[in-house]
């Protein structure tokens, strides 16, 4: 029995992220899976905010043990939604994550004294954290700027706009639906359009991460 190759999606938020399973090819995309997953409990949630609690001197130890710990809780996560669909006959070989890139202090200390930067921190943090755990579990692992997720998948994918959000409402039928759930299928669907010969994604416009041991980005 074949398998089928599809790429998974996320759009993760500070303690849990929808995740969308989309096999091709790009010009005729199908809904797999959509699944939810919880890599953060109690004080492990907002990351920043605690370590402003504990105060500058035990802040970056905390902000350690709290990317250790949700890293592990994403990894286990994932690697069991591989695992369902490896059952199903459907291997995932790469996730495309969205992320921001606000400007950020270069340490913790600095961060938390500033109520919007720790918002700012964490929204980076949980991001990174997700794609920390696809690296890990020998994922490709594609970033974009979630701000403008519509409008490179309607570049990427040679759509125009008002195309591709029809097609993409269209994907799927009944819950979970909802914008979280779509923008999580849109970056599953964007990772297809670089696959094969059908288009190469332009790396000026999409940042590919390598599969590697290294550690996820720290940012402070």
């Amino acid at each position: 029995m074949s398998s089928t190759v599809a790429t998974l999606g996320f759009r993760p938020h500070t303690y849990w992220t929808p995740a969308a399973v989309v096999a091709g090819p790009a010009s005729a995309p199908r809904l797999l899976h959509r699944r939810r997953i919880v890599f953060a409990a109690g004080k492990e949630r907002m990351a920043f905010h605690q370590a402003a609690d504990v105060g500058p001197d035990g802040a970056e130890a905390l902000i350690e043990a709290v990317r250790t710990a949700t890293l592990a809780n994403a990894r286990r996560e994932i690697a069991a939604l591989l695992a369902d669909l490896e059952r199903d006959g459907v291997t995932v070989d790469t996730a495309v994550i969205p992320e921001s890139r606000p400007r950020l202090p270069d340490t913790v200390a600095e961060i938390i004294r500033v109520h919007a930067l720790m918002h700012a921190a964490e929204g980076v943090f949980y991001r990174d954290v997700v794609a920390a755990a696809c690296r890990d579990l020998g994922l490709e692992v594609i970033r974009t700027i979630e701000r403008d997720l519509s409008e490179t998948a309607a570049m990427v994918l040679d759509l125009a706009p008002a195309t591709l959000a029809a097609r993409l409402a269209g994907l799927a039928t009944g819950p979970p639906w909802g914008e979280d759930y779509r923008m999580a299928a849109l970056a599953a669907w964007l990772g297809l359009g670089g696959r094969g010969k059908e288009r190469t994604i332009d790396l000026t416009i999409l940042e590919r991460v390598s599969n590697s041991s290294d550690p996820p980005r720290k940012r402070g």
